[in-house]
């Protein structure tokens, strides 16, 4: 990822600056304030599991892994910095996802680890997937937004393979296990969403209750957001086959040509 001058970002967030919607927008922010929050997780697991013998090629491919997620992680807590200047804090669901996983590296075995990160790695690269098939059709009034956004979802859709080659290379879970970590993710992140864009929301309609309500049965009826080109189940649950790999999500001569 190209370091992005996000000094240029340093502008109001307070209103609707993606797609000319407040709740599109709110969505968008609640995602870059957990993200850095993921990306350390990922880069601790693969991290830990590197201080093992790998295969030249799969180690150099972590290595570069650790490398981007770093450099993801940097970029986004820049940007969220700029998003605190209207918000007086990181939204609520925040603290308690870093606790989650706070607590999973302190209490469970290195290879569950791996599974947990790889199928988080999936989910990130079918929303990756979802949001560049979208992003063309925004108006974004922050344009060092929306570069951040796009370039971090054409090289996640890029390194999609790593974690999962990297865990599945110290053997493998079976299909309900597999289930079970994708059920757990999409409540997860379904209870952080239901939590922390409604707040985000609240704060850009001035606190106002009917106006935070308002913009929500607006964004409904217009459906200004098509959820399910960018939250497909189908492709979520693809992780749950056992001989699912992420090569297939996407053709890889494809990622560069998503608009």
């Amino acid at each position: 990822m190209r370091n992005l001058n996000l000094m240029a970002s340093v502008g109001d967030h307070s209103g609707a600056w993606c797609d000319a919607n407040v709740v599109t927008s709110s969505l968008m922010e609640a995602i870059s304030f957990v993200t850095p929050v993921l990306e350390m997780f990922f880069i601790r697991t693969v991290g830990e599991a590197l201080a093992g013998q790998q295969p030249p090629d799969l180690d150099r491919r972590c290595r570069s892994f650790v490398r981007e997620e770093a450099v993801h992680s940097c970029m986004h807590r820049r940007f969220n910095a700029s998003l605190l200047k209207y918000l007086p804090t990181t939204p609520p669901g925040v603290a308690t996802i870093q606790s989650l996983l706070n607590g999973t590296q302190r209490r469970f075995s290195l290879p569950f680890r791996l599974l947990l990160a790889a199928t988080l790695e999936h989910f990130t690269a079918v929303l990756s997937k979802g949001y560049l098939t979208q992003e063309a059709q925004w108006d974004f009034r922050c344009t060092i937004a929306k570069q951040l956004f796009a370039q971090h979802a054409h090289e996640e859709l890029a390194h999609r393979s790593v974690v999962f080659d990297l865990w599945f290379s110290r053997g493998k879970t079976g299909r309900v296990g597999r289930t079970l970590i994708v059920l757990m993710i999409l409540l997860a992140g379904l209870v952080y969403i239901s939590v922390a864009v409604p707040w985000i929301l609240h704060h850009k309609t001035g606190k106002h209750l009917m106006n935070t309500l308002s913009a929500f049965g607006n964004f409904i009826v217009r459906k200004r957001l098509n959820i399910s080109s960018g939250l497909s189940l189908r492709e979520l649950f693809l992780f749950t086959r056992s001989d699912y790999h992420p090569e297939f999500l996407i053709a890889t001569d494809a990622i560069a040509g998503i608009k």
